[in-house]
This record gives structure tokens, C-alpha cells and sequence, in this order.
């Protein structure tokens, strides 16, 4: 099918992916999109995103870096790289950021206007939040000088709209300020179409924002790489050995290549350690399923901050005395896709996930997955390729009904060997959530949206 050519302009709110600095999932689908929109015929995409780390991408063309000062902020929870939040920072540093990001922005924009002769169809500021500030500014700066107002989209990943729940509850931590902020400068006035991940967040957002037009706001499921994410053919005990464990500064604990001959079973976290992914639950089943299941170990691939770090550690292996349990760390994507490969079950039991990409990108590997009902995973997991447990009071930490059900979940999934039943159906679920088919898909609606 051939779709319009358009001249896209993107702002992200995270950094992209390197070996220095792990990016949490927005900032890996930003980049996934920037290049799937430059691989389609005729199109151009060109961005802007913060690091804490690099002032350049070598490694990529038609974007830039904004090199900030500080940790790149977050809306709540953490993330593998900053424990800097949004409602930490003074006006002054709001400003400073918006500022540093416009003037970026404006040159960016600017610069792929002279490079490839065209202006923008539309500009798509990822997250519900300053992106949007950042994007109005630079519109409002640009028709000044006489240019035509570019059509702005947001992509609503979702940690935005969790923030002003949090300040809309009148929680201590999150006084209300950026929704109001939001709300006062008019920001989605001069916004003509919204991009979910999920009916739940599409819900979300317009419960926040009640006078958009719903029919302007779409769901687009994220998308993987199907070059990335995809069947090894390693065994568990091949792809086990080329992983060594990794521990925290102090632990007094060396670091170890994986033992993949001793197991003939494995189950898979992969995730941020923050409390809402609910690594604790993984955690305290794994003491029990461990014990039942002799030939079974469980991997953990993922960060957090020093001092969450240290936390799941020592929950691990001093509280629960874990001896087949395996921190190996934030890992790049294709080490990732092997872990997903030769696992038998994938556990994201995340609280109210907004999308859950590492559901689909464990699927695409033929492995099947056990999440949490609440949040993104129930657009898509079902009986077919995984289950979700129950999560009616969606607490954290993990209650023990939490952890029994996920121990139950875990057990029913190697006793069954759903690696080998509901395997082939994870890869053909998989296959409408190609990245190339939802940037493709983005592009046809909001083109229709906007009438281009």
C-alpha cells in the first residue's frame, strides 16, 4: 500500500539508546520511528532529544542532540538513568530547559527545510507534557517571521498522564502544577491530533483533557523491529553462557558467566526497577517456583538507580536467599531479543502498564508472557499467548495474592509447555505490531486527521 510522503519533524522527552546511557522505552520507540519514517518512500523525519551523556549522534542522520546540564527529568517513578523529577525543578530551570530545547528545535527544523527544499506536514512532540510547550513556542516564533503554522501532533506514551493523576489525587510529592501549567497556556488548543498506546490511555488523556476532540485521538499500538526482535537459534544453555551477572558497586560480589548448563527451564523479567513494575512480586514467586522447579533459574535484565539497585539485590539474595536468580543488567536490544529467545515464559507483571512493548517484543521471539490485567496488555495478551492475573486493587508493593497468582501463572506455564504450544501464536500475533506497518498506519491518519 502506498501512503502520502510527508516531512515530519519529531521532540523527544528521552534520551536514545547507547551502551552509556540505557534509555527507558519512549526514547527507544522515538528513534525506532524516526527511522522507520526516513525508510518510507519520499518521507523525511527529522528530531530533537535531550542526554544527560552526548552532545551528538554520529551514528545517525537528520537529528540532534540537547546536551543538558542535569539528569534528564522525569514525570514519576524512575527511570534507568535520572531519579530527577519534574516537580523537583524551580521555574527557572523549567525555563531554562524549554528555552534550550526551542532554540535547538527552531535550527533543527530549520535545517531540514534547507536540506531537502520541503516544510513540514506536521511536527510530533512524543509525551503530553513540555514537548508541547516546546513545539507551540517554536510555532509561535515561526509565524512571527511570516512561515505557515505547522499542524502538531502528540504522542501520548503515558508517564505524563500518570503524573497528573498523581497531582490531580493532590499527592504531597506532586502538587498540582504542570496540568494547571498545561491548561493555562492553552496547549492543545494548538493541537490537532493525539496518538495513543492503548484505550487506556485514550481514556486517560481525554479525561484530562475533556475538551479535545475525541475523534481526533487515535490508538496506535507500538510497534517492534521484526530485524531485532526475533526466534535465536541458540538453546536456553547456549544463550544462557553469554550472559554474566552484574552487581552493585560495594556488593562485595564477583560477577559471574551464567552456569546454562545447569537449567533446562528459564523465566524472564525484563524491566526498569522502579516500584510499579513490580519486581518484588517476580522476586518472592521465584523463591517458590526455584524450589519446585529444580532446573529452572530466573533472569532479571534491567537498571534503576544505585539505590534501587542495591534494594532488589538484597531482596534477592539476603532476604530471600535466591541461589538460581541472575541480575544481568541493562542490556541492548539484540542481547535482549536472545534472552526473549531462549526463555520458556516472559513476567512483566507491571502495574497499570500504559503499552507493555516488552510483551511484544518477548512474542515476536516465539516466547509467551504473563503481565498484569490492568493497563496497555489487555488490548492484546490472551489466552492464546500468555495470561494476565487479576489486579483489581493494583497495589504496590505486591500483595501475597499477587505473588501466589503469579507463582500459579508460572508453574501452569511450564507444566504445559506453553513455550511449544502458544509459542507460533505469539510470532502471528507479533506481526501486525511491525514498526514500519504502525509508522506507516501514524502517518495515513494523521494525514487524514489533517487532511494532507
Amino acid at each position: 500500500m502506498a501512503h502520502k510522503e510527508v516531512m515530519i519533524f519529531q521532540l523527544g522527552t528521552n534520551n536514545w539508546q547507547s551502551v552509556e546511557e540505557p534509555a527507558p522505552g519512549s526514547g527507544i520507540l522515538h528513534e525506532a520511528h524516526h527511522l522507520a519514517y526516513n525508510a518510507m518512500p519520499g518521507c523525511h523525519s527529522y528530531s530533537v532529544y535531550p542526554s544527560a551523556v552526548h552532545a551528538e549522534n554520529p551514528g545517525r542522520e537528520k537529528v540532534k542532540v540537547a546536551k543538558l546540564p542535569h539528569k534528564i527529568p522525569i514525570c514519576e517513578s524512575v527511570s534507568p538513568v535520572s531519579d530527577k523529577r519534574w516537580h523537583s525543578m524551580s521555574d527557572a530551570e523549567i525555563e531554562e530547559y524549554l528555552k534550550r530545547l526551542e532554540d535547538l528545535c527552531y535550527d533543527q527544523m530549520a535545517l531540514g527545510e534547507t536540506e531537502t527544499g520541503k516544510t513540514y506536514d506536521f511536527m510530533i512532540a512524543h509525551h503530553c507534557f513540555l514537548n508541547q510547550i516546546v513545539l507551540q513556542r517554536v510555532n509561535q516564533k515561526r509565524v512571527a517571521e511570516g512561515k505557515k503554522k505547522i499542524p502538531q501532533v502528540a504522542f501520548c506514551h503515558g508517564t505524563a498522564l500518570k503524573m497528573f493523576n498523581l497531582e490531580e489525587k493532590g499527592d504531597a510529592e506532586y502538587p498540582m502544577r504542570f496540568k494547571k501549567m498545561m491548561e493555562e497556556l492553552k496547549v492543545f488548543d494548538d493541537v490537532q491530533a493525539v496518538v495513543t498506546i492503548s484505550e487506556d490511555n485514550k481514556k486517560m488523556f481525554l479525561h484530562h483533557f475533556p475538551n479535545f476532540e475525541p475523534a481526533n485521538v487515535f490508538v496506535s499500538m507500538n510497534g517492534y523491529n521484526p530485524l531485532v526482535f526475533y526466534k535465536y537459534p541458540d538453546t536456553l544453555q547456549e544463550g544462557l553462557s553469554k550472559f554474566t551477572t552484574k552487581t552493585y558497586e560495594g556488593s562485595g560480589v564477583e560477577c559471574q558467566t551464567i552456569p546454562g548448563d545447569k537449567y533446562q527451564k528459564m523465566v524472564l523479567f525484563v524491566g526498569k526497577f522502579a516500584d510499579w513494575k513490580r519486581l518484588d512480586m517476580v522476586l518472592k514467586a521465584a523463591k517458590r517456583y526455584e524450589a519446585k522447579y529444580p532446573d529452572c533459574c530466573t533472569v532479571i535484565a534491567g537498571t534503576g538507580q544505585p539505590g534501587d539497585v542495591k534494594y532488589y539485590h538484597e531482596m534477592a539474595f539476603k532476604e530471600l536467599g535466591l541461589e538460581k536468580t541472575y541480575f544481568v543488567g541493562a542490556q541492548m536490544q539484540p542481547e535482549l531479543a536472545r534472552l526473549c529467545s531462549v526463555a520458556d515464559v516472559g513476567v512483566f507483571p507491571s502495574k497499570a502498564e500504559p503499552f507493555g512493548m516488552v510483551f511484544i517484543e518477548c512474542m515476536a521471539c516465539g516466547t509467551p508472557v504473563i503481565g498484569a490485567n490492568s493497563g496497555g496488555p489487555r488490548d492484546f495478551v490472551t489466552e492464546d499467548v500468555g495470561v494476565l492475573i487479576p489486579d483489581e486493587e493494583l497495589s504496590v508493593p505486591a500483595t501475597d495474592k499477587l505473588v501466589n497468582d503469579l507463582f500459579a501463572a508460572v508453574c501452569k506455564a511450564l507444566d504445559e509447555d506453553w513455550k511449544t504450544t502458544k509459542g507460533p501464536n505469539c510470532h502471528k500475533l507479533t506481526e501486525r505490531f511491525s514498526m514500519n506497518e504502525q509508522c506507516a498506519g501514524i502517518v495515513d491518519k494523521i494525514s487524514e486527521i489533517l487532511k494532507l
